[in-house]
């Protein structure tokens, strides 16, 4: 994530926070759950306000979560007073390889620089266990183009869009194994969701 997205998050983090976190995606995330292990550690990359680590901690898993944004950490931190939070860049996970068997990247994918999408999925790998699980999502389209983003104050923002077979290559080349993928139309996107595993 560059510096002047993180700068956007951290001045607008508590708006953000307010507007996403009794947003839940049931959906998705009980079917990401439905393929861990009980004991499963879970990563959610780029947390936000930490609205997820709350539901796989109501149901019993342990999680961290990590967003570049300090501020955006510190609304995590108020939120969900029990959770585990770190500022952390989210292209160089500084965690011990292999300790964790799931990672929870929602939306994440789109802030990052899409010539660092390769380090990104390269990083994720090495802190997954074999056989851990992943689940993204994207948005659909091409290239990296600069949106008015609502829910940063409509500030201009740089997101990088994916195409399905661009997404299912990327995993393929850094090791992951596609278990599922579905598309789903959003109030302005169009989302590719990923369920993979680790080789």
């Amino acid at each position: 994530m560059n510096a002047q997205t993180v700068a956007l998050f951290d001045k607008y983090a508590e708006q953000y926070a307010d507007l996403t976190f009794p947003n839940i995606l049931q959906y998705e995330l009980n079917r990401f759950i439905s393929l861990l292990s009980k004991n499963a550690r879970i990563l959610d990359i780029g947390c936000g306000s930490g609205r997820d680590v709350q539901y796989f901690m109501d149901y019993g898993f342990q999680a961290v979560g990590i967003d570049a944004s300090e501020n955006m950490i510190s609304e995590a931190k108020r939120r969900v007073v029990e959770g585990s939070f770190e500022v952390m860049n989210m292209q160089s996970l500084d965690f011990q390889k292999e300790s964790f068997g799931a990672a929870w990247v929602l939306d994440a994918i789109s802030f990052i620089d899409k010539t660092d999408v390769q380090k990104f999925l390269s990083s994720i790998y090495e802190v997954l266990k074999k056989d851990g699980v992943i689940f993204i999502s994207a948005r659909q389209g091409v290239g990296e183009t600069e949106i008015e983003y609502e829910k940063l104050g409509k500030s201009k923002i740089k997101i990088a869009f994916f195409y399905q077979e661009e997404l299912e290559e990327l995993l393929s080349k850094n090791g992951f194994e596609i278990l599922n993928l579905f598309t789903q139309e959003g109030e302005e996107f169009t989302w590719i969701n990923v369920y993979a595993r680790k080789k």
